[in-house]
């Protein structure tokens, strides 16, 4: 299946725009006062600067998705009764809808969408020096967002999204081929939403993708000093 599904996601890409670009680097970082407690302050900012560097670094060297506005952070599972952050990241997927895509079933979209860009956001956020041994951040999450194939051709477009947490040990251990991923999306903690709407959980399968990894955009031009 991971196959079939990862070549009707490239198609839909390749389609698509240049990317969102939603927000600027410094416009992608959660401000201050937007943390209701104190270790979510303290943390914010001893890694005010790491953070900006992040989303600089996608910015200039994954221009194919965008971080949304205040979409850098320490966030906090839905419902959370205790105060365990997670260093998150939150993008749009420029996903054109070629009509391969948007056959495919919600569970096997978000498959593709989170063993394309979540498991390797995922895995740049574990190797951020600090962040990832700092007693305090007790694991990462990302948060998809792509437009819902066919709703582009509405008056009011919907977004499908993924939000995905997950501790620091469960993580580490997937990324070292050590935790099975039925194991670690058992784990995890994650919903699915179709707009606002929440959708809940669905059959999450991963697979190797190495696409947001190697991917090189046409005619793109990295920003003079970056380096990516």
């Amino acid at each position: 299946m991971s196959r079939w599904v990862t070549a009707a996601l490239a198609a839909g890409l390749l389609l698509g725009s240049a990317g969102p670009c939603l927000a600027l680097p410094e416009e992608g970082i959660t401000p201050l006062e937007q943390y209701s407690t104190a270790k979510a302050r303290t943390l914010a900012t001893t890694y005010k600067t790491q953070l900006l560097q992040f989303s600089e670094h996608i910015y200039h060297c994954l221009p194919w998705v965008g971080v949304t506005k205040s979409g850098i952070g320490f966030r906090q599972p839905k419902g959370a009764e205790q105060d365990d952050r997670y260093l998150s990241v939150w993008i749009s997927i420029d996903q054109a809808d070629d009509g391969r895509f948007g056959k495919l079933p919600l569970e096997w979209r978000v498959s593709a969408m989170f063993s394309r860009y979540g498991v390797d956001m995922l895995r740049r956020m574990a190797q951020l020096t600090g962040i990832a041994s700092d007693a305090d951040v007790h694991g990462f999450s990302v948060i998809l967002t792509w437009l819902k194939p066919g709703s582009d051709a509405t008056q009011q477009p919907i977004s499908e999204t993924l939000a995905l947490f997950v501790d620091k040990t469960s993580l580490r251990d997937f990324l070292a081929k050590r935790l099975p991923a039925s194991e670690f999306t058992t784990r995890a903690q994650f919903n699915v939403f179709e707009g606002k709407d929440s959708v809940g959980r669905v059959s999450l399968e991963v697979w190797e993708d190495n696409f947001n990894s190697t991917f090189k955009m046409k005619n793109y031009v990295l920003a003079k000093g970056q380096k990516c």
